[in-house]
């Protein structure tokens, strides 16, 4: 790929999206749908407009019932329906996707022009880069230590061209001729990856004919014994929409991500989303919620138009105070990165006083570690003072958390003696 690459850190998200102040958990400040629930269709579903409406406010069972309609008229005239039944299919799709709407709690979103997307920020070493491409189209991730890039590159197909992503691996400060990252199984272009500090859990966007239209987001995770990522998965409702998402970002240290949407906005724009990461799928109960409250859900509606409980109130007024100190927070280097103790002669303030590139590529997971391990704490501390009876949340952090500080402990060993094994 011969564009030129931009630095995009992550903390873009964090400064330039995150709230500047922290907003009312009644407050309308997402972004919200027209009054109709209608974007505009700057890639459209189908050539009928009404059917275009009802799909993109979801409700497909006013959508399948119109398309029917238009299907049976096709049929007397005798003229072709391949059209109206994909639009078929697309409603199908969407009304399963409803049945699996994550409970996600959107604290916060900001409305910007897309080409603020090039900005340039410092970030901590340890979280690694994005690099956008100077149209903003294709987007890069870079891991920490420079060791791997992902990067998406358009591959012959016997369909013609599509967006893939390679790996590559720096060496000498050069990239190593890449191959292909096999087993998303995507029939179409695939962008904007990021990679967890895990090495496993993969996000990325895809325009696929599975989607539900134009970029969605997909998430997939690293199977060791066949060397491969699985079988992506679509993150659904509410990530995905009919227009454009994608650049999904997770701060697991803050228990806070984002993500860019143009559904709602016009062509120059785009809104990102600060939410809530959930550690699992949490699924609303379709078969007992209002079929209006769901779809809210689905799109993104306001706090405001949603049923919150205490508990639920209480996680969005905390995070909405981690994104506020994000947002102040000036992310320029310092004279210490962290402080890592080898002996009592020698300790290491920055990545770069390891002289073993082994302990520096160690010391990289021991950071990421580090930082879950803090908000693990903290988060079981505020689950034991705020909610007692969440017994299975706290039953598991209580287990995690000590696994995570002997993983923590035996990275502090090896460290130490892969460093101080060297000449």
């Amino acid at each position: 790929m011969k564009k030129a690459l931009l630095l995009f850190p992550f903390y873009l998200l964090a400064t330039l999206l995150a709230p500047l102040q922290a907003n009312s958990i009644t407050s309308d400040s997402i972004a919200t749908p027209p009054t109709t629930g209608i974007y505009p269709v700057r890639h459209p579903i189908s050539p009928y407009e009404k059917v275009n409406e009802y799909i993109m406010s979801l409700q497909f069972d006013k959508a399948s019932a119109e398309t029917q309609k238009l299907m049976a008229a096709a049929k007397r005239k005798r003229t072709p329906t391949v059209e109206l039944e994909q639009v078929m299919t697309i409603c199908q799709r969407g009304e399963e996707g409803l049945r699996g709407v994550d409970q996600l709690l959107v604290i916060d979103s900001l409305v910007i022009n897309k080409k603020e997307l090039m900005e340039t920020f410092h970030i901590p070493s340890e979280l690694g880069w994005l690099t956008l491409s100077e149209k903003g189209d294709v987007m890069q991730y870079q891991t920490p230590l420079n060791a791997m890039v992902l990067r998406p590159e358009s591959i012959s197909t016997e369909d013609g061209e599509t967006l893939q992503i390679k790996r590559y691996y720096m060496e000498d400060g050069q990239l190593v001729e890449g191959t292909l990252v096999e087993g998303l199984d995507i029939d179409g272009d695939v962008n904007y990856p990021f990679l967890m500090p895990d090495g496993q859990t993969f996000y990325f966007a895809a325009r696929s004919s599975e989607g539900y239209g134009n970029y969605d987001l997909y998430v997939t995770r690293y199977d060791g014994e066949t060397k491969q990522f699985y079988r992506a998965e679509n993150l659904g409702y509410p990530y995905n929409s009919y227009a454009n998402d994608y650049m999904l970002v997770i701060d697991e240290a803050a228990n806070l991500g984002w993500f860019a949407s143009d559904r709602y906005q016009p062509a120059d724009k785009v809104c990102i989303y600060t939410f809530i990461p959930n550690s699992s799928r949490h699924t609303i109960d379709y078969e007992n919620s209002p079929v209006e409250e769901v779809r809210h859900a689905a799109a993104l509606y306001p706090l405001s138009a949603m049923s919150l409980t205490d508990t639920q109130r209480q996680a969005i007024a905390n995070a909405q105070q981690r994104a506020k100190q994000l947002a102040t927070t000036v992310h320029t280097a310092t004279e210490q990165d962290f402080e890592f103790i080898l002996n009592d002669t020698k300790t290491c303030y920055h990545l770069s006083d390891f002289t073993s590139a082994e302990a520096r590529k160690q010391c990289g997971v021991w950071l990421q570690k580090s930082r879950n391990l803090a908000t693990l704490t903290e988060r079981l501390q505020q689950l034991r003072e705020a909610s007692p009876s969440a017994n299975q949340q706290i039953l598991d952090l209580e287990t995690r958390i000590p696994q995570l500080q002997a993983e923590v402990h035996n990275l502090e060993k090896s460290i130490r003696k892969t460093e101080l094994s060297q000449p």
